[in-house]
């Protein structure tokens, strides 16, 4: 893993030719424009399931503005650090980058060739993670807490990209494919029969 202050570096070597497809993706300002109801909905429908699933609506709240920017600024660190775990060797290869820049905030990027499926694991594990595991958990021992579901239904708000990017992936791209990304375009082209999804050639294909 290397870190990088800056905007996604783009990789020298990748240089998309005729056999690489470009995912279709909105421009930045519909983005902005689905991004907003995407954000809306996912935490509505998780706080909504707090709410009929577990005892949270017994407790009363006592989250504070100091309290919520810590919780805020403790999520962003552990959601970007989930997609890097997922990443192949768990984030340990050069390839994993996380990173900070003014116009796309902290990110956690793979500039390696990899399988879809993989990718879309690392679009959505830390909604997994953080927002539906802690429901589930509550909803199975009836035990309930106001910050565990705030940060569940907050994260849930700021993984809008993520499904958002998942969705195209998903139905864009189908599911033996390889995906690579230059900066905040996504590349796909079919997986080669030497080719693994660490870039490496291999004799056994993987999806």
């Amino acid at each position: 893993m290397r870190f990088h202050l800056g905007a996604i570096p783009v990789p020298p070597d990748f240089v998309p030719d005729a056999s690489w497809r470009s995912l279709r993706q909105p421009s930045p300002w519909l983005e902005k424009i689905l991004l907003l109801p995407i954000g809306v909905a996912a935490a509505a429908i998780v706080a909504a399931l707090w709410f009929l699933l577990t005892p949270l609506r017994d407790i009363l709240p006592t989250m504070s503005l100091p309290s919520f920017l810590l919780a805020f600024a403790g999520m962003v660190v552990v959601h970007e650090s989930i997609h890097t775990l997922v990443h192949p060797m768990a984030g340990r290869s050069p390839q994993s980058i996380l990173g900070y820049g003014l116009s796309v905030g902290f990110y956690a990027h793979y500039a390696g060739e990899l399988s879809r499926n993989r990718l879309v694991a690392i679009l959505l594990m830390p909604l997994f993670i953080i927002s539906i595991a802690p429901l589930l958990v509550s909803a199975v021992t009836q035990v309930s807490s106001d910050w565990v579901a705030f940060i569940s239904a907050f994260n849930a708000f700021c993984a809008c990209a993520d499904i958002l990017d998942a969705g195209l992936v998903l139905f864009q791209i189908p599911a033996n494919r390889m995906v690579r990304c230059k900066s905040l375009k996504v590349y796909w082209r079919a997986l080669g029969q030497h080719q693994n999804e660490y870039g490496n050639d291999s004799h056994l294909s993987s999806a």
